[in-house]
């Protein structure tokens, strides 16, 4: 889901510059729509992840993302709704992307916060509760990286200090995807 938001922000920015698959104004507010929707299931995701965490931190971290991520969603959805009776105003436009800019990285600061979580710990939730997907996500996650790390740690090829090297070795995994690469506002997003 963080993909499918970062690719439509990508097209939003690329509407701002007149470019890309987004050619009207409709369409647009389409797009922002579509990145509240896509927001949600990554929302509850991080909800099951707090209340399934066992450190009392990480479980305060996550709600409060949660709380964050609903707030700026809430505000996408108002400039949204006013950008779609604004016509042709370029600064409605550039300020519903950077709200929509905002919301993709507090989604992305709460998925690395529930990778956090995943490593400190989680609950072994009720069968076929509705924690039960999202855990086994995590611990399937969570193996892979150890796995990794494993991998990591036997690597023998060291430079000239001495040091193990580490660049010859896929990045580890995540949950939140890295292959996208987009250029908004003169930085690159991930």
């Amino acid at each position: 889901m963080t993909r499918k938001m970062a690719d439509t922000l990508c097209y939003m920015t690329q509407y701002l510059k007149k470019r890309g698959p987004i050619l009207n104004k409709e369409a647009f507010v389409t797009a922002a729509k579509n990145v509240i929707s896509d927001c949600q299931s990554v929302t509850q995701f991080i909800r099951v992840i707090a209340n399934h965490c066992l450190d009392k931190q990480c479980t305060s971290e996550l709600s409060l993302i949660v709380e964050q991520i609903l707030t700026i969603t809430n505000q996408l959805s108002i400039i949204s709704s006013v950008n779609a009776v604004t016509p042709g105003c370029r600064s409605s436009d550039e300020i519903l992307v950077k709200n929509a800019q905002n919301l993709l990285q507090t989604v992305l600061r709460g998925v690395r916060a529930a990778e956090s979580a995943c490593i400190t710990g989680l609950k072994q939730p009720e069968p076929d509760s509705d924690g039960a997907e999202a855990t086994a996500l995590c611990f399937q996650w969570r193996s892979k990286l150890e796995i990794h790390r494993a991998q990591q740690t036997s690597n023998t090829e060291t430079d000239e200090l001495g040091l193990r090297k580490t660049s010859t070795h896929p990045a580890p995994p995540s949950l939140v995807s890295r292959n996208k690469k987009c250029k908004i506002d003169d930085r690159l997003c991930l």
